[in-house]
């Protein structure tokens, strides 16, 4: 091995020997803090918190097509610890590129991470301060490094598709699951009256159980460990200080304290015998983003460049331009009452 080569490895050694140690000493502190809550001893000081509220994007990749499969707004509010998950259904009707309206799972591929957080900060009249762009591999790797995830399954899921290598075979039952098994309970979809919208739901469920578990058992090794498994996996253009925020809030939240919900929207055919997709609707979604982000959304400001419509097509326009009730639940409410996913 030459001189300048071998400096390289042992700079990169040293990096990340320091970076670990880092994590270390921050996430004993952090759970010290939580311990202390806990024990209602003396309370966190404001001012250890940026009195700020991050909004942020969460990009799932799959592994075959690199289309983003998982769309999630998160927005967090550090003074008040509180937690706001948005889901973007990955069909959503959108005009991203000069080629027309087409599924916005694929904006990531084609407008890279930073642009898209620009696209939807400018169409949703909202501020997205980065993102965190990750595939199925790290999704594994951190599932299993945490030694699995707890989840009550509430019926056999079986689904073979060749072209994706996806087999999935589930039993009914509460059970832990491992990276793998927790792979095939978030991308199964088969049996789903609303197909994908299911799918979105049961994700819900499998990260309120995730957050719960995170809450109650996290310890430093375990986060090290984490961490360690899917560094190389996750890109992201959010600072280091934003992400020590981030963690503070984190790790003193309740689960009562997060909320999960679904974009309001429909399913259409665009024409006949075209392809589905999810039109969401315009009132709906500016109230959604007023209520989860604590900041004004004015209807007549969303979406000005008409992202998500086709004012041409009447299906897409009935759907937009329409009131869609939406439900939205805490991380609590589910693990205790869990979601009703309609099944043909």
């Amino acid at each position: 091995m030459k001189i300048k080569e071998r400096n390289k490895v042992t700079v990169w050694a040293v990096s990340i020997i320091a970076v670990i140690s880092a994590m270390i000493l921050t996430v004993s502190f952090l759970i010290d803090i939580r311990e202390a809550r806990y024990a209602d001893t003396q309370p966190i000081a404001e001012d250890m918190l940026d009195e700020k509220r991050y909004n942020f994007l969460v990009l799932g990749r799959d592994r075959a097509s690199g289309l983003t499969d998982v769309i999630m707004l998160v927005s967090a509010d550090v003074s008040q610890k509180r937690v706001s998950i948005i889901q973007i259904p990955r069909d959503t009707y959108a005009r991203y590129s000069e080629r027309g309206y087409r599924k916005l799972n694929g904006a990531m591929s084609y407008l890279g991470g930073e642009a898209l957080c620009d696209f939807l900060s400018e169409a949703m009249c909202i501020d997205i301060e980065g993102y965190f762009a990750f595939d199925l591999d790290a999704f594994v790797k951190a599932v299993d490094a945490m030694g699995g995830v707890e989840i009550d399954l509430p019926f056999d899921m079986d689904y073979r598709d060749p072209y994706q290598n996806l087999n999935i075979h589930l039993k009914a039952g509460r059970q832990t699951l491992d990276g793998r098994a927790a792979e095939q309970f978030v991308r199964y979809r088969s049996g789903y009256v609303r197909g994908d919208i299911g799918r979105i739901d049961a994700q819900k469920i499998f990260l309120s159980a995730l957050f719960e578990q995170t809450l109650e058992s996290m310890t430093p090794s375990v986060f090290v460990k984490t961490v360690s498994a899917i560094i190389g996996d996750v890109d992201t253009n959010i600072s280091l200080s934003h992400i020590t925020d981030l963690a503070l809030c984190l790790f003193d939240i309740e689960t009562k304290d997060i909320t999960l919900l679904t974009l309001a929207g429909e399913d259409v055919r665009v024409s006949d015998g075209g392809a589905w997709f999810y039109v969401i609707s315009k009132s709906s979604a500016a109230k959604i983003l007023s209520d989860n982000l604590g900041e004004t959304v004015l209807y007549d400001d969303f979406d000005k460049r008409q992202a998500f419509v086709n004012p041409n097509n009447e299906n897409i326009y009935k759907i937009y331009s329409s009131d869609i009730d939406y439900t939205a639940s805490s991380a609590e409410d589910i693990n205790r009452e869990g979601i009703e996913i309609q099944k043909y």
